[in-house]
């Protein structure tokens, strides 16, 4: 009797888990849209249970930083334009000064529409920056500055690289309420290109060309030495800013596929990860 009812408690806890989380905690776009900023109880959600978006009703990706903007999710016409007339930038990052963020410090505001769920989770990816790099986010002082990112619920995930000037967007839509997204299109406007636009790219992976979908060659430009320096930095597989194998993909088969040495490697590190789990 009493492991029936302890099983019973238990069911209606997880049941009761499970809907804590709304889609108007999410975006709630009936919601007048001014500009807002995190408070302190959003920075201490430590988001223990994290939820699948999919189950509210919201579609999610597979890749929510593949969208309709240039390489993805980069708000440019043109990425290569871009980097070949600022002849300055440093391991697929913008090295100009005035494209830089003075003092590591990255104002931002925030759109009302954001629910109690979303503003956790983009709390949660800005702590990631502050406890693991020199670069902060700070919530923007109109009389100091004038300068800074309006994340909002736009159309999917997108944003600039580096500092534009002015009030510059970053579209956080439903689809793409996800640390790991947030991380990347935030990384876009700390000043970073993506991982495979690296001029070495080729000696690491393959661009299955014939599985690309039609027009779509120019997603994955790479950039010239002249123009990227590598810092003698590895090519990072694993870097948040890489694009998955199956990017930009009109077949449903891979796009991008490791060297086979390096798929050799890999598979290794994998085995020996898991026979140590």
């Amino acid at each position: 009797m009493n492991n029936s009812i302890l099983i019973l408690s238990t069911l209606i806890s997880v049941t009761l888990a499970a809907s804590v989380v709304t889609i108007k905690q999410v975006v709630d776009k009936s919601t007048s849209e001014l500009e807002t900023t995190l408070n302190d109880a959003d920075f201490e959600s430590n988001l223990h249970e994290r939820y699948d978006l999919q189950q509210l009703g919201i579609k999610v990706k597979d890749d929510p930083t593949i969208g309709n903007y240039s390489e993805g999710d980069i708000l440019l016409e043109s990425p290569k334009k871009f980097v070949e007339e600022n002849n300055k930038l440093g391991r697929n990052a913008i090295r100009q000064m005035y494209r830089r963020w003075p003092n590591g410090e990255i104002p931002y505001t925030l759109s009302s529409q954001y629910g109690s769920y979303a503003r956790s989770v983009i709390a949660n990816a800005m702590n990631e920056y502050h406890t693991k790099t020199c670069v902060k986010f700070v919530a923007r002082d109109p009389a100091r500055h004038h300068d800074y990112l309006w994340i909002h619920p736009d159309d999917g995930c997108y944003s600039l690289v580096g500092k534009t000037g002015g009030k510059q967007p970053v579209s956080l839509d439903s689809g793409c309420i996800q640390v790991g997204t947030i991380v990347h299109e935030l990384m876009h406007a700390v000043g970073f290109f993506h991982e495979q636009s690296r001029q070495d790219r080729d000696a690491y992976i393959d661009v299955v060309w014939q599985n690309v979908m039609n027009g779509a060659d120019d997603q994955f430009e790479k950039y010239n030495l002249n123009v990227i320096s590598h810092l003698d930095e590895p090519y990072d597989y694993a870097s948040i800013m890489h694009y998955g194998p199956y990017a930009f993909s009109g077949s449903g088969k891979k796009t991008l596929v490791p060297k086979k040495l390096y798929r050799r490697i890999i598979s290794t590190v994998t085995r020996e990860t898991s026979s140590e789990g």
